[in-house]
């Protein structure tokens, strides 16, 4: 009987000790039948060589030639290379796995042979001032101890992602799931998730912990964010018919008004991109419609943005409208 076997793809960017936690983290797995890739994004950087050889398990080895591809670059190298190994998962250097992550996700899969992916749940831990790492208590979905499938919804696919980097598991064959490598590592989840076959199968146990550090690659700076929301959000609505475009856009409004007031924003700014989401200015109130003019009277660099969007980042915007439907 041929025993599965997983490549871990450990992405890591001038963090030694983070890299350590995450490194000990796959040498604790209770599933013995992995390997390692470490894609240091530092070339000169020799402290993760170090560490490799410091922890010495022949399982984790250091990704050869090393290349700084970026976070984007590393993310869908992941994808656009040959994976020997039957199933693999991706493990950034600020997060750690809990002991039975790979042996879970695994017999999740297994349990579930016509799904291409599980994702697991996250306990969310914080960085203080002084370095230490606390417990916020809180996990990314409510532990439960049944899992959960995950359909392809439109109104699911208008600027939020249910995958996340570090708690995806899936099946290698056919796994060439890459993004457009303008986009910024904030979105490239959304955009993946855009790509990947569904259902996508939810394990509601907390087995990855994620942290939340002082330092980031992700930044918000600009209205970069704001426009790749609007693009993923405006996107969904070039794919339906008008009929279902009023639909999903009361679905959102009633979505932004209940339990995501910041969602607003982002409607108003989907509006702008192209014909078919402008629906959404038309589907808000009065009130909202103010509310809106305020922010561009402090950002009136928002609607020019977001308006030239589909054009300025053509090849995103060709890749969302390629992948509307499941």
């Amino acid at each position: 009987m041929t025993v599965p076997s997983i490549k871990v793809l450990v992405i890591t960017y001038r963090r030694p000790v983070l890299l350590k936690r995450a490194l000990m983290s796959l040498v604790q797995q209770s599933y013995p039948h992995w390997i390692a890739e470490v894609l240091n994004d530092d070339p000169a950087d020799n402290s993760v060589i170090n560490l490799i050889n410091e922890i010495n398990d022949k399982r984790i080895s250091l990704s050869q030639p090393a290349v700084k591809r970026g976070g984007t670059g590393n993310f869908n190298y992941v994808f656009d290379h040959t994976i020997n190994e039957t199933f693999a998962c991706i493990l950034e250097d600020d997060n750690w796995y809990e002991a039975d992550f790979l042996h879970d996700m695994l017999s999740a899969l297994n349990s579930n042979l016509g799904v291409k992916m599980a994702v697991a749940n996250e306990k969310i831990w914080k960085e203080d001032i002084n370095n230490n790492w606390v417990d916020t208590g809180q996990t990314i979905w409510p532990i439960e101890n049944e899992n959960e499938f995950f359909p392809f919804r439109l109104v699911d696919k208008c600027g939020t992602a249910k995958i996340c980097n570090s708690s995806m598991f899936w099946r290698t064959t056919g796994a060439n799931w890459l993004t457009p490598t303008e986009i910024p590592i904030d979105v490239t989840e959304h955009f993946r998730e855009r790509a990947i076959p569904h259902p996508i199968l939810l394990v509601k146990k907390p087995l990855v912990n994620f942290s939340e550090t002082l330092q980031s690659s992700r930044t918000y700076k600009s209205n970069a964010w704001s426009v790749y929301q609007a693009l993923l959000i405006a996107s969904v609505f070039e794919g339906i018919e008008p009929n279902e475009r009023i639909v999903l856009a009361e679905k959102l409004w009633e979505k932004a008004r209940t339990d995501e007031k910041l969602f607003k924003t982002a409607l108003f700014n989907a509006a702008w991109v192209s014909k078919a989401p402008f629906i959404l200015f038309k589907k808000s109130t009065l009130s909202e419609k103010i509310r809106y003019a305020l922010t561009l009277i402090k950002n009136p660099k928002l609607i020019t943005d977001c308006a030239g969007a589909a054009k300025k980042h053509h090849s995103s915007w060709q890749f969302l409208l390629t992948h509307i439907h499941a």
